[in-house]
């Protein structure tokens, strides 16, 4: 929900009157549901969320955390990256584990992006992971010691532009 309009005292600013670099509205979500892909093809993390900016002139500053680990195999390669409305890739990051045959690896990933949307319609923003190995070619969030996933989290703030 965002903050059009604060009234007090007689006082009155709407979100129009803020200054450029001001956060208009904030939404998040979080998932510590496990995801695996063992494909070349991207597939969503289960991190995926949707704003709707107030003005064409906002910015999006999409702040993402998203635990990956890579299974045990020699050469195992795969990307992590943010889709915007299931068809715009806005950035791309790649991992690998060709340290060990025996041990995975696991990366605590943080995608961080700036976005000029140019629209007042909603906008829906999607982390997305794949594989490319020949070999056990699992990829899917870091489970901790107890067992018990890691959060997973997707962060839109909308910006006054």
């Amino acid at each position: 929900m965002a903050i059009s309009k604060i009234q007090d005292a007689g006082v009155s600013l709407t979100g129009a009157a803020l200054p450029a670099g001001s956060v208009l509205q904030v939404v998040q979500m979080t998932t510590s549901t496990q995801t695996s892909n063992s494909s070349a093809t991207f597939v969503s993390t289960g991190l995926s969320q949707a704003i709707t900016p107030t003005s064409s002139t906002s910015k999006i500053l999409i702040m993402a955390y998203c635990p990956i680990r890579m299974g045990a195999a020699n050469d195992i390669y795969g990307g992590i990256r943010i889709n915007k409305n299931s068809g715009t890739i806005l950035m791309t990051d790649t991992m690998a584990n060709n340290v060990s045959a025996i041990v995975d690896i696991s990366y605590p990933i943080t995608l961080v992006y700036l976005d000029s949307p140019a629209t007042t319609s909603s906008t829906t923003y999607t982390i997305e992971f794949n594989t490319i190995s020949s070999a056990n070619p699992y990829t899917y969030p870091i489970v901790n010691y107890t067992g018990n996933p890691h959060l997973s989290t997707l962060t839109l703030m909308e910006i006054a532009g």
